[in-house]
């Protein structure tokens, strides 16, 4: 389990929720969450891919704080890459303290 997952547990989610995002394109999630899951996915793994399709969909559905707010948590949760390449990655979840 990531990090990230277990700080959504902690804050309310559930696995049904975690489930939807995993497969987000074609599930029930808002058309909103979709783009920012679009948005977190080429920033995590392609950020030179960024296309208009892509920026369009932000702009249409997330306000100019909501994708300042968006960029600036996954800054932050990017850290998380680094514990998963040295294999420390949470293999359950546990108390966060942050």
């Amino acid at each position: 389990m990531s990090v990230r997952s277990a700080v959504a547990l902690q804050q309310g989610a559930d696995d049904a929720l975690l489930e939807r995002v995993d497969d987000y394109e074609t599930s029930d999630l808002t058309d909103a969450q979709k783009a920012a899951l679009r948005l977190a996915d080429v920033y995590l793994t392609a950020p030179a891919h960024t296309d208009e399709s892509l920026r369009t969909s932000v702009a249409e559905h997330l306000s100019r704080s909501q994708v300042v707010e968006l960029a600036v948590q996954l800054m932050g949760f990017s850290n998380d890459k680094v514990m998963v390449a040295l294999g420390f990655d949470l293999d359950e979840v546990g108390r966060i303290v942050m």
